[in-house]
């Protein structure tokens, strides 16, 4: 998917931290999707030095993918490439196409244990209700269309 980030709205507006940095928050913020936090980062290797833990390869963070109320799903973002395509007068960005590449987790991809395992699963529960609502709505219409 693209996504394109624009900070005319916010420097119309006089907004201070648009007007100082541009859109550099808001691409920070999507990039920090792929990658664990440093303090997380810099603890583990604190703890892997020190011999009180084994190797673990640092998890991001739980990224949801939200289409409207009824499709909310875990993902792990596999790329993300930002193409900066206006600047301020500073050359910070003030425009930019984010691409996105991602993978829909579901709860053969998650432990129980992980918040993204039950979204996925209410997810499910309500493509389910969907499809049997689909299932039934033919059902009448065909039922009323052959009784006509």
């Amino acid at each position: 998917m693209t996504v394109e980030v624009d900070a005319a709205d916010q420097l119309e507006s006089g907004d201070p931290v648009a007007a100082a940095t541009g859109i550099g928050p808001q691409l920070a913020a999507l990039e920090m999707l792929l990658y664990p936090s440093s303090a997380l980062v810099i603890a583990n290797s604190l703890l892997l030095q020190a011999g009180t833990i084994g190797v673990l390869p640092p998890e991001g963070p739980l990224t949801l993918l939200v289409w409207g109320p009824a499709r909310v799903v875990p993902i792990r973002l596999e790329s993300l490439s930002i193409t900066e395509q206006a600047f301020d007068a500073e050359l910070n960005p003030v425009r930019a196409a984010v691409e996105l590449s991602a993978q829909v987790l579901s709860y053969h991809d998650l432990p129980v244990s992980d918040p993204g395992y039950a979204l996925f699963l209410v997810h499910q529960v309500l493509k389910e209700a969907m499809a049997t609502t689909a299932a039934v709505s033919g059902a009448v219409s065909s039922l009323t269309t052959a009784g006509s």
